[in-house]
């Protein structure tokens, strides 16, 4: 007796691992909030003594932020925001 058999009655419920649906698109921020986000991190960076945040949002802006906001950018706009930022953070860190 062969061990696979031909379903009797059609399933009611469609295939839940056929073909997946087209990815939506991902957000990309706008290069005018890319910027002054950038904008307003510099200045708060240039104004602190030391560093304005705790470890954890230190982290989540400088880690994740501030490259997703470079991106955006032209790569020649983005390397000069990179230098000025990491001299305040290297400042901070002194």
């Amino acid at each position: 007796m062969p061990s696979a058999q031909a379903e009797l009655f059609p399933s009611p419920q469609p295939d839940l691992f056929g073909d997946p649906a087209p990815a939506a698109p991902a957000y990309v921020v706008p290069y005018p909030i890319a910027v002054n986000t950038l904008r307003r991190t510099l200045e708060m960076l240039q104004a602190a003594e030391v560093w304005p945040w705790d470890a954890d949002m230190k982290a989540a802006r400088m880690e994740r932020n501030v490259p997703k906001m470079l991106a955006v950018l032209p790569p020649d706009e983005a390397a000069d925001w990179r230098r000025r930022i990491e001299a305040e953070a290297a400042r901070l860190d002194a």
